[in-house]
């Protein structure tokens, strides 16, 4: 075999040892971002944020059907619930499980609820709520509701005698009255601190709709 022949086959040999090398190379260093990536998701959607789809219609109009984006974990270990805030709570179904349900928070810890000519008291002092609810959502809110069940529900937010709650309660309301399930049902009421799972919503899609709520 000539001199250049054997050089020849050493590089093709060193070549090949070079490409073998690369190609495990690429697959060790895929796994790595895989396995990186698959903790940085785990660790955001434990700690920081986790993913919220909208149920239902009992957040109209703040938050639609189908809406989908993140609720805070974090939030909740760095601040209380105030008044007004959207939050997502651990809830119990009939059937024995837990679901995820998203409300606004309206009583705090110590304070007195009450709804009168559908009107909501804090302490005695009515609440205004016309920063998330209008008055001519109101009215088409509850001329729907008619048509749709065929029953007279009355006041946008029914009447419901005074509850004191208790030092770790929260009373919590959905923003379309005459659909939502909430503190109002005897068997929902207060709920407790440790309840609270997320605290606020930011929409991500539809697009149109994206923004933190």
């Amino acid at each position: 075999m000539s001199e250049e022949n054997t050089k020849r086959k050493k590089r093709k040999q060193r070549y090949s040892e070079d490409d073998e090398r690369s190609i495990w190379e690429d697959i060790l260093d895929f796994v790595k971002v895989f396995a990186i990536s698959a903790i940085v998701i785990l660790l955001f959607v434990n700690f920081i944020a986790y993913p919220i789809t909208v149920r239902g219609h009992s957040m109209d109009p703040t938050l639609s059907n189908g809406e989908y984006g993140y609720t805070s974990l974090i939030s909740l270990s760095t601040s209380e619930p105030a008044r007004g805030d959207i939050v997502v709570v651990k809830m119990n179904e009939e059937d024995g499980s837990e679901s995820l349900w998203v409300k606004r928070v309206i009583g705090l810890p110590g304070e007195t609820v009450e709804c009168k000519d559908g009107i909501i008291y804090i302490n005695g002092v009515a609440y205004d709520e016309s920063d998330y609810l209008s008055e001519e959502y109101m009215s088409q809110a509850l001329a729907d509701f008619k048509a749709e069940t065929g029953y007279d529900y009355g006041t946008f937010t029914n009447d419901f005698a005074p509850v004191t709650l208790g030092e770790d309660q929260y009373w919590i309301m959905g923003d379309n009255r005459p659909w939502s399930k909430d503190s109002r049902d005897p068997g929902v009421g207060a709920v407790s601190r440790d309840r609270f799972f997320g605290k606020g919503i930011m929409v991500l899609w539809p697009f149109d709709k994206f923004g933190a709520k």
